[in-house]
């Protein structure tokens, strides 16, 4: 099976390997549409520093540059320039120039901070909470979703239900929040990833659960495979096994990218 891998991480943010690595692996695993999507974060508009995690703001330049280079000199495999947008509230006006940046084949907008919080980076943070606060959190989380969703700059919901990585559930029904999150993916005609590192996780489920992606395709929205990789060796990890989920579901076709205008390719 020929796949497209666009949501990988590289050292210009908190990847291990530089892009050039992921192509030898991307071709031997029948990867034939190769994306970056490296980490962008901006804690306000007049920000101009980065945590250690994200691509610097002065580097950005240079990434553009840096796939635009490899698109030239690689041959068998197409490469694409994406980023992965760390939503914050109140983020959408100084996150809209980038986001709009003639030079992105797509965008990634994610949610990884509850407030001040990341959510996905220890289990420690989640240790300390209540039963009422880890229903917050979540509830928050679902909140950021539907706002990131809303605000129309992004094309692919990375990670949908991150907030699960470390196996810390709600005790109280959230339905009707996700339903909003889910209604605004849709109002705005997001793509969602079928992101394969959750079962490389604690939780060991596929972000979103399957429950999820069911509610996604009856709402017909359109979908892509993931690996999350922020290693070259893992850029079609579980490709396969998302391909047999997607199908049992029901789902027949995969999303693709150029230059933000999308296109399908029958999943076989």
């Amino acid at each position: 099976m020929n796949h497209a891998s666009y949501h990988n991480h590289t050292h210009f943010s908190d990847g291990a390997d530089a892009p050039e690595a992921f192509v030898a692996f991307a071709k031997a695993a029948n990867i034939t549409s190769l994306g970056f999507s490296d980490h962008y974060y901006k804690a306000s508009p007049e920000a101009t520093a980065t945590p250690d995690w994200a691509l610097p703001c002065d580097a950005l330049d240079h990434y553009f540059d840096t796939i635009h280079d490899l698109k030239i000199r690689t041959k068998g495999i197409e490469i694409l320039a994406g980023l992965e947008f760390d939503w914050l509230e109140h983020s959408a006006d100084w996150l809209k120039p980038i986001a709009q940046d003639p030079r992105l084949d797509y965008t990634i907008g994610s949610v990884h901070f509850v407030g001040n919080d990341a959510i996905d980076l220890s289990p420690v943070y989640w240790q300390r909470l209540t039963e009422d606060e880890i229903n917050h959190v979540i509830r928050a989380y679902w909140t950021a979703v539907r706002d990131m969703a809303a605000s129309g700059l992004f094309d692919i919901a990375g990670h949908l239900d991150l907030v699960k990585k470390f196996n810390f559930y709600s005790t109280e029904p959230m339905d009707d929040i996700i339903s909003e999150a889910l209604d605004a993916i849709t109002d705005t005609d997001m793509v969602i990833e079928l992101n394969t590192a959750g079962w490389r996780k604690t939780c060991k489920v596929c972000y979103p659960a399957e429950a999820l992606l069911q509610e996604c395709f009856r709402r017909e929205r359109p979908v892509l495979i993931s690996s999350d990789a922020h290693q070259a060796s893992l850029v079609a990890a579980d490709f396969d096994r998302a391909r047999d989920l997607l199908q049992r579901i029901g789902y027949k076709k995969l999303t693709r990218f150029h230059r933000r205008e999308r296109f399908f390719v029958p999943i076989i």
